[in-house]
């Protein structure tokens, strides 16, 4: 193939190998059971100033292709080709991709600062929250225990630990960014774990069994089997 022999393809193909890899990457960082939505927005946020920093490269008069692993390799194979006018054509293509990257994920950017809040409620000026939040959120900064315990737990166990009498907006407010999806990943899951117990080889199965596979295989609750098999009489009724 004459195209393994052009060193401009070549470069071309490197290129979209290397920033395919930091795309996968930032998806498998997005995946995954109890991510909270602050967690995922700070790896979107890093991906989007790698970004600037892969334009900043690519874009010099002598690129520097560190982080393009496999570029670097086409580059140093062929050079005596002038492949580094390709460089500026790679900079403006991740210019596009930062600005398509901006676009998708702009609701994230409306709520950050909900999110700086929750996520580093002692670190935040109390003056710029909101007025049904100022006043816990001054009784929080001001308890050192809480402040520990902030710090020992994660966001979850934090925010359920908290007394209910004491911070019942603070309370509400976490529940409300919890329950926020950051990705699809748990649905994608329960769809996966669907399709492959509703198959045609199952012909007894029925919604309820279905839904009870699907409660069973997505839940965080462990049955204790124990008690369980202690409440039969016997294990086996046909016996």
């Amino acid at each position: 193939m004459e195209e393994l022999f052009d060193p401009v393809w070549l470069a071309n193909l490197a290129f979209l190998v290397d920033i395919t890899k930091h795309l996968n990457v930032l998806n498998v960082n997005l995946q995954g059971k109890d991510a909270v939505v602050t967690q995922l927005y700070a790896h979107i946020k890093a991906f989007g100033t790698k970004l600037q920093l892969f334009q900043r490269h690519l874009s010099q008069t002598e690129p520097c292709t560190p982080h393009f692993p496999a570029l670097k390799e086409v580059s140093d194979s062929f050079p005596r080709d002038n492949i580094g006018a390709q460089m500026k054509s790679y900079a403006t293509a991740i210019a596009s991709l930062s600005v398509e990257f901006n676009k998708r994920f702009r609701d994230f950017a409306v709520i950050e600062k909900d999110m700086l809040l929750f996520s580093s409620p002692f670190s935040v000026d109390h003056n710029g929250a909101p007025p049904q939040l100022q006043l816990e959120l001054i009784e929080l900064q001001c308890d050192d225990e809480c402040r520990g315990k902030h710090q020992q737990c994660s966001l979850v166990d934090f925010y359920r630990q908290l007394d209910k009498n004491r911070f019942p907006e603070m309370r509400s407010f976490a529940k409300k960014m919890l329950s926020l999806f950051g990705s699809t990943y748990l649905c994608e899951q329960t769809f996966s774990v669907m399709n492959f117990n509703k198959n045609r080889l199952r012909s007894r199965m029925s919604d309820s069994h279905l839904r009870d596979i699907l409660r069973i295989t997505t839940t965080v609750l462990k049955p204790d089997l124990d008690s369980l098999l202690i409440s039969r009489s016997q294990y086996h009724p046909s016996h």
